[in-house]
């Protein structure tokens, strides 16, 4: 004859005891009751009887309910403890679906992602290498936040920041070099065929000159030379911006000449479309860092943009979050 399981120390439920059974606790019942066996439900979660038992005790006690009637042959499951089963299932189907989606997204790259770059790169960097990123990992989304100012990761939900700087403040991010970038002077052939090209920065009073950055049209240039020799030069520009985009696209119309970070006009020197001016001379530097959480557990996309990133620059992967 079947008897209900009654655990000692069954307690009915009580408002404000803790609600949420244990999950082990939860999976160590339905084997039970699918089986019909608590030695059987032992041996599939590698416990002994003993321990299966005491979470089917926890449990009932929890609900306030007995949930198994026993004799020594047979267990099976009361009314309450039937119902309790079938309601579990989906709910234990949905936990694990989304245990496996969550561990897939971790190994696959999807979803989007947000980045930050200085606004002189995004155009002549960033939009080749970020097109050619997506193309690779069709299921990432990239959305550029392309600002001057330093965004916050968590107030503006940036997953990545390329930052253009000399050194970089102490945070929680870690920071990787990409490459150093160096400024120097360019101009169009056309250009320097009808005002030939200055021999030393004081020659560069007599060009007509596109700035970055001046105040009110004037520019001073703290220049490096040939041998450690450092000049200080100060000039009037026929036009100024705060964007080296705006600044490159007036000297390719022959606007004059610039002091440009070589990393935006790249492709410009390569094709011949813009040469150096005073080539000895460096119009000062910076380098190009990649910023991310410095959690264990980065995300796919996260991974495979840095990757991706470091790659492009030739630099090699570090040890670090994976």
């Amino acid at each position: 004859m079947l008897e209900c399981y009654n655990p000692p120390e069954m307690e009915p439920y009580v408002a404000g005891m803790e609600t949420l059974p244990d999950l082990a606790d939860l999976r160590a019942f339905c084997l039970v009751v699918d089986t019909g066996s608590i030695t059987g439900a032992a041996r599939s979660l590698g416990e002994t009887k003993g321990s299966v038992s005491r979470r089917i005790t926890r449990l009932e006690r929890l609900l306030g309910v007995a949930l198994l009637r026993r004799s020594p042959r047979l267990v099976e499951a009361t009314e309450d403890g039937a119902t309790y089963r079938q309601r579990l299932g989906p709910v234990l189907e949905l936990l694990e679906e989304t245990t496996t989606a969550v561990r897939q997204t971790r190994a696959r790259p999807a979803g989007h992602l947000r980045v930050t770059a200085p606004n002189d790169l995004g155009v002549s960097v960033l939009a080749p290498m970020v097109t050619a990123f997506t193309e690779r990992h069709p299921e990432v989304t990239v959305e550029m936040v392309l600002s001057d100012r330093v965004l916050d990761f968590d107030a503006d939900h940036i997953d990545l920041a390329l930052r253009a700087t000399r050194t970089l403040a102490d945070s929680t991010l870690v920071g990787q070099r990409m490459q150093d970038i160096e400024a120097g002077f360019f101009a169009t052939p056309a250009y320097l065929a009808a005002h030939p090209a200055p021999t030393h920065p004081d020659g560069l009073r007599d060009h007509r000159l596109v700035l970055h950055r001046a105040i009110r049209g004037f520019l001073t240039f703290p220049l490096r030379g040939p041998e450690g020799a450092e000049v200080s030069v100060r000039v009037r520009g026929a036009v100024s911006s705060n964007d080296y985009g705006f600044v490159r696209a007036c000297v390719l119309a022959g606007g004059g000449i610039a002091a440009i970070p070589k990393v935006v006009v790249a492709t410009d020197l390569a094709a011949g479309t813009l040469v150096p001016v005073l080539p000895a001379w460096s119009a000062g530097s910076s380098s190009l860092y990649l910023l991310y959480a410095g959690t264990r557990f980065l995300p796919a996309k996260i991974r495979a943009f840095r990757d991706f990133v470091q790659a492009s620059f030739g630099v090699p992967a570090r040890l670090g979050p994976r």
